[in-house]
């Protein structure tokens, strides 16, 4: 009997393991809104993780429940709004989430964001600690600008730890220590790079899911092979010679032959870069991440090589576009398979104004002068269609007009963060140009010769 308890239990650890030790309830002012829990896979790439989702109710209220094995970096989004606060395993909190009204005359740059207040937060106080030692830190900077940035008196960020342990009545968490570290770290950065790595970063232990640690970490090392450690034709050539040959030589500098993990993470950064600046062969780029994602002793490493891959290819020339089945203003349901032999231009919208009507003439132009080389359809938020399908109407145009209708999330999937937006796609539903500019500028270039592969 004792055995077959004994297997029921070990049959049942990874349910306990994975089990939700997390809750997030409040209200947000958006009554039947979409509410999605992320944490931060890594702080490096920024890929998240999508824990938790739920619908609010009429009045806003939400819970939420999810697994956290880590003090982790989180976002709640609403619809498609997002704030930001820390998650602690075992952590409950109460918030409320505040989403200012839309100004049908302001700008996107005046938008204002949403707000996140914390009512309680059951997490052994990490949160309050951790809100309080920023706006600390934040303080003690701008008050000492002078005396640190002009002055160069660096030893004054010695005072710092002092003044927080003063401030707080229990211990300071791990987390909230580091935070504070790697804030002296980056004023540190601006005097002297060298006595910050060999401070802050030699045979330190690795910090994925600090912001202050990776903030540094990226600033230090973005453009590291551009030293003169490293000539760039030796660089090029190792690169070619193989993925041991390159780290042979990356690694030649005395930081990166002793931290490994470091060395791979830097590698990864400037990987990146090459991908961007077209340095090297990007397929040969990918590659190379796929075997620090295959291979690393460093578990997290091999994760944010897999994440860098995913944010590499993610909307990429030739890469698949995400896939929707929207409504036109007939009602007839139009997929993007549906135009698997065409190019097309998607344009995004929300609200008709002047630069619309504008861009819409321009477009109309080109549209014609296109003739069948390129099928135009405009996707208009669900809020704003019927104005669009009256301006259609008015104007003749005659491309396609699809409703949004409650497919927002199709907004994150083709990255669309104003309006109007635009994305050029191949045939075969693949990728061409995403963002793609506006109509009036060198749309039409970008059209010909992207139609011409």
């Amino acid at each position: 009997m004792k055995n077959k308890v004994f297997l029921l239990l070990l049959a049942l650890c990874p349910i306990l393991v994975s089990g939700q030790n997390v809750s997030v309830s409040g209200t947000a002012n958006r009554p039947n809104a979409l509410i999605r829990l992320f944490a931060y896979s890594d702080m490096l790439t920024n890929e998240q993780v999508k824990l938790a989702e739920i619908q609010s109710d009429k009045d806003g209220k939400f819970s939420l429940a999810a697994h956290v094995k880590d003090i982790t970096p989180a976002q709640i989004a609403v619809n498609l709004e997002r704030v930001d606060l820390i998650l602690s395993p075992d952590g409950k909190y109460d918030v409320e989430i505040v989403i200012p009204e839309l100004k049908e005359d302001a700008s996107f740059f005046e938008k204002e964001h949403p707000v996140l207040k914390i009512n309680k937060a059951d997490d052994g106080g990490l949160y309050s600690q951790y809100v309080t030692a920023q706006a600390h830190v934040d303080d003690f900077l701008y008050e000492n600008f002078n005396q640190i940035y002009k002055g160069r008196k660096v030893y004054l960020l010695d005072t710092l730890d002092n003044q927080l342990e003063r401030r707080f009545r229990k211990a300071e968490h791990d987390y909230v220590k580091d935070y504070v570290k790697y804030r002296k770290a980056s004023v540190l950065m601006t005097f002297n790079k060298k006595k910050t790595i060999d401070e802050y970063f030699d045979n330190q232990k690795v910090l994925y899911l600090q912001t202050s640690y990776m903030n540094v970490f990226l600033e230090l090392f973005k453009s590291y092979f551009n030293t003169r450690e490293y000539v760039q034709y030796e660089l090029k050539n190792k690169f070619y010679e193989g993925y041991d040959s390159f780290m042979a030589y990356v690694c030649k500098n005395d930081f990166l032959s002793r931290n490994r993990q470091e060395a791979e993470l830097v590698t990864i950064i400037e990987l990146r870069r090459f991908y961007y600046e077209n340095f090297v062969d990007k397929n040969k780029i990918i590659e190379y991440l796929n075997i620090i994602k295959n291979t690393s002793k460093y578990l997290k490493n091999r994760e944010v090589a897999s994440n860098m891959v995913n944010k590499l290819l993610d909307l990429s020339y030739d890469s698949d576009a995400p896939q929707f089945s929207l409504k036109d203003k007939d009602g007839k349901t139009v997929k993007l398979t549906d135009y698997q032999n065409d190019m097309v231009l998607l344009q995004f919208v929300n609200r008709v104004s002047p630069m619309i009507d504008r861009e819409f003439g321009v477009l109309n132009e080109l549209q014609n002068r296109w003739n069948d080389t390129i099928q135009v359809v405009t996707i208009a938020s669900s809020e704003a269609f019927e104005d669009y399908v009256q301006l259609f109407d008015k104007q003749g145009y005659k491309w396609t007009l699809l409703n949004l209708g409650n497919n927002m999330l199709l907004l994150e999937d083709y990255h669309v963060k104003t309006y109007p937006a635009y994305v050029i796609l191949k045939r075969k539903n693949k990728i061409g140009m995403a963002p793609a500019p506006s109509p009036e500028q060198y749309l039409d270039f970008h059209v010909r010769r992207i139609s011409k592969y």
